[in-house]
């Protein structure tokens, strides 16, 4: 296959800061987006930004190393060094090595963390907290437009077969066929949020890119307008090493977006093949010299100018109508290629279309197949007695349908002190234990203690949307014997339950 020319794909990032750096005056880096989002950080002559808790600016994001950066004062305002971090230290959407920075700079390091390079006074402070403000209010417009649409979908299935005397089979299975995909995209629109608000989880293993882009397509085909024509070209035997679900979301963030691009249809094109990057090439900035990946997607839509390429892996920036698009989707997509070690660049004219080509680095291992439980096994195996504890009563319900309809026998609680007080009336029936972590009266970390009081080696699973890596941790240590990740298919909670019973079976 003949390999485009991506040479002239450079990323053009960088714009003017509009604000006069400081000569010596009083510096602070606040987070903006990341962990501890709001913290300010007051600057000292020099300041390292890392990892690590020795680093005076401790950031805790996966893609941060342990010294990434320091920030040094020079004679007459600050400069900023990487040092030699695996990910870059970018400014204003540039990569740097060692860069003058100006009031107002955003500085992203790892995957998910901005910082905002300031002045502390008052009218400093109301521009940031002015600023904050706008972004979380483009947030909630773009999120709430797209979990109505979502939301729509669902009402509008259920409604109309509730409308139904009998529905038919093919009918019902449609629908509800619908009311699944929406219920997955708006699943993977509220870890698209999370991935700025908080560190993810990922895991890095060898993917099929073939797989990775089929099972992209197969969800765009539901997704484009039926005016765009998507075509593939992806040859067998690409590996690329990175974490399948992140990766996925990349090509489902730049195929959305292409597909808004052209709302008069065009066509969608969907290319990779293998790459190898020398010390000679000009990409040699971006790029660690080795074997890659490279994916393509060109639409034939409207394109962009100069200014707005210049912005478009900002987060919260965004071209489309209030309400319309939080401006996470390329910058999520830029994040988490940076962590992975790759690159994203991209070609563009206005009028005639863009395209994005993704670096991802190059695997030699062989992809593993996951093993596979399946639906008769845990099923049809699976007794004994569930306590299931939520303060959320339609999650109670639906959790006890589907373990009952496994086999076993559910006793529920709606907080955290009425599962103790359950588990202590009915201790010698309960074989598990599945506590929601953010309940009132006792969260599930306080009501595990309890019942570990009572049976030291009950088995326990904690159910939450998101655990910060360090209350995992915490929860680890306390001998919790599992999580359930929310929101979870029934599928999801009776293999976990029998896994955490040692009674599941699984098929290779």
């Amino acid at each position: 296959m003949d390999v485009p020319d991506t040479e002239s794909a450079t990323l053009r990032v960088h714009r003017k800061p509009s604000v006069t750096a400081p000569g010596d005056g009083d510096a602070h880096v606040v987070v903006l987006i990341g962990h501890a989002m709001g913290r300010r950080y007051e600057l000292s002559d020099e300041m390292i930004i890392g990892r690590g808790s020795q680093s005076p600016i401790e950031i805790l994001d996966d893609g941060v190393s342990r010294r990434h950066c320091r920030l040094v004062q020079v004679a007459d305002g600050w400069e900023i060094e990487d040092l030699g971090s695996r990910n870059g230290t970018f400014v204003n959407g540039a990569q740097v090595q060692r860069q003058r920075l100006q009031f107002g700079d955003k500085i992203a390091v790892g995957s998910q963390t901005v910082l905002l390079f300031t002045s502390r006074d008052r009218f400093e402070d109301q521009r940031l907290q002015a600023q904050k403000l706008q972004a979380l209010g483009q947030l909630a417009g773009g999120i709430a437009h797209d979990f109505n649409n979502l939301l729509g979908v669902v009402l509008a299935n259920v409604t109309h077969l509730l409308d139904l005397d009998t529905p038919e089979p093919d009918l019902a299975r449609r629908s509800l066929t619908e009311v699944e995909t929406a219920a997955r995209r708006a699943v993977e629109l509220t870890n698209q949020l999370l991935a700025f608000a908080r560190s993810g989880r990922r895991q890095h293993r060898a993917t099929d890119a073939a797989t990775l882009i089929g099972d992209a397509t197969r969800l765009l085909r539901r997704t484009l307008h039926r005016s765009i024509t998507l075509e593939c070209d992806v040859p067998d035997g690409l590996i690329v090493s990175g974490d399948p679900s992140q990766l996925l979301q990349v090509l489902m963030n730049l195929c959305i977006n292409a597909g808004d691009a052209m709302p008069k249809g065009g066509q969608l094109s969907i290319r990779a093949w293998r790459q190898a990057v020398t010390a000679e090439q000009e990409k040699l900035e971006l790029l660690t010299p080795g074997d890659y990946v490279l994916v393509e997607v060109r639409d034939t839509g409207a394109g962009m100018d100069d200014d707005t390429v210049a912005r478009i892996f900002e987060p919260f920036f965004t071209t489309k109508p209030k309400g319309k698009g939080t401006g996470l989707g390329l910058a999520t997509a830029f994040a988490i290629v940076r962590d992975h070690g790759g690159h994203i660049a991209v070609t563009t004219t206005p009028g005639k279309g863009t395209t994005f080509v993704v670096y991802l680095p190059a695997s030699a291992s062989s992809p593993q197949r996951p093993a596979r439980i399946t639906k008769e096994g845990p099923a049809a195996e699976i007794k004994g007695t569930v306590l299931i504890a939520d303060d959320e009563e339609l999650v109670r319900y639906a959790s006890k349908r589907v373990v009952e309809h496994a086999g076993m026998d559910v006793l529920t609680a709606g907080d955290g002190a009425e599962a103790v007080e359950v588990y202590r009336t009915h201790a010698d029936l309960v074989d598990l234990v599945i506590l929601d972590l953010d309940m009132p009266e006792l969260n599930g970390e306080q009501a595990l203690v309890e019942i570990r009081k009572m049976a030291p080696e009950a088995k326990i699973l904690i159910s939450s949307g998101y655990v910060l890596r360090e209350r995992e941790a915490a929860l680890r240590a306390l001998g919790v014997h599992g999580f359930l990740h929310k929101p979870y298919d029934s599928v999801t909670l009776v293999a976990t339950i029998a896994k955490a019973l040692g009674r599941g079976k699984t098929s290779p």
